[in-house]
């Protein structure tokens, strides 16, 4: 069964319909989902910026631009507002003002919409996407269709800190806001569950691949924790995985430690013709790329060690990103960095 980056259903037009939004239409995923993003792009159209047809988009069946990974477009759980005012890879299309209340919106939506503005590499500011499991996104939906708030005040829950933070272990550095782990999705964030969950006495791979060994292990839990038992690990299984009595430690040869990152929070290494965030190798930080690319060397990939940014440089970390479940833009963030040391290399 193909899924999208978020783990939901992709490629099913059964599942697809077209809804009203502010002048025209937009096809996303029937249910609760379509309840919560056509909730987010009226409030976009009366509280942001009216919306201008078209450059309204929703379902799609493709995949992320640059990667093979499935978009979210694909299961009908995102979409794209006033696309052409707010094009892919630019930063500040909105105002300071607009950003407020954008955020205001996902507040609102207790942390079950994730915006692209908030991407930590490639920023994506047309896009609004759904991170979280069906039982999350129903009780949102649920709200308002009651008419009432659906943020926490309203009955939905927040996300770990609204607009994701760190698990707080100190094998992840990632955001994990981002989205619901559930079987069949992979990155980053199900390596750090995987690693957590061999701490509790569950011994598992640290593949980062979310599979039936995986679930049956966070169903474990979830029994003994007296919690939901559903599979999925979000804001109450994360809470009660960060507060279980670790029984064992980590093998040594699965911890590597990764260089600090070497660059300013936001910025990135990436191509010499900007923004100012982005750092070739041209004028600055020569050695420091070329240490990632001799990493990845090791790990197999076919690279060369220069330091300087260029096409083979941005293939392999796409490819890469792809492999670990990231956000696939090519620049060597502070994410795309660490995962090249999260399992030991011959």
């Amino acid at each position: 069964m193909a899924v999208s980056q978020n783990g939901w259903k992709a490629n099913d037009r059964s599942l697809i319909a077209s809804y009203d939004i502010g002048g025209g239409k937009v096809a996303v995923r029937k249910g609760d989902v379509a309840t919560v993003l056509v909730y987010v792009a009226k409030r976009f159209d009366s509280e942001v910026e009216n919306l201008v047809w078209p450059g309204n988009w929703g379902y799609a069946e493709r995949p992320i631009r640059g990667s093979r990974t499935t978009s979210n477009h694909a299961s009908g759980t995102a979409i794209d507002l006033n696309a052409p005012r707010h094009p892919l890879g630019k930063q500040g299309t909105f105002s300071k003002s607009q950003v407020r209340k954008i955020k205001k919106i996902l507040a609102d939506c207790g942390g079950v919409v994730r915006w692209g503005g908030n991407y930590s590499g490639r920023k994506d500011e047309m896009h609004f996407e759904i991170n979280a499991g069906s039982a999350r996104v129903r009780e949102v939906a649920k709200a308002i269709r009651a008419g009432k708030k659906p943020g926490p005040s309203g009955g939905a829950t927040a996300s770990p800190s609204g607009s994701g933070s760190s698990y707080g272990d100190a094998n992840a550095k990632h955001d994990v806001g981002s989205r619901v782990m559930r079987k069949y999705t992979s990155g980053t964030d199900v390596r750090w569950l995987q690693k957590r969950l061999y701490k509790l006495g569950y011994d598992l791979e640290f593949d980062g691949d979310f599979g039936p060994k995986v679930e049956s292990s966070v169903k474990a839990f979830q029994k003994k924790a007296g919690i939901s038992v559903d599979g999925e690990v979000y804001t109450e299984t994360i809470k009660a995985l960060k507060a279980a009595k670790v029984v064992r430690d980590l093998p040594k040869s699965s911890t590597p430690k990764a260089p600090k990152f070497p660059l300013p929070a936001g910025h990135y290494f990436g191509p010499k013709t900007g923004p100012d965030s982005s750092v070739s190798g041209y004028y600055s930080h020569r050695e420091h790329l070329r240490i990632w690319q001799k990493r990845m060397q090791k790990r197999g990939w076919t690279i060369k060690a220069d330091g300087l940014w260029g096409p083979k440089t941005e293939k392999v970390a796409k490819q890469f990103q792809a492999e670990k479940g990231l956000d696939v833009d090519g620049l060597i963030g502070i994410d795309t960095w660490d995962a090249a040391w999260e399992e030991p290399v011959t």
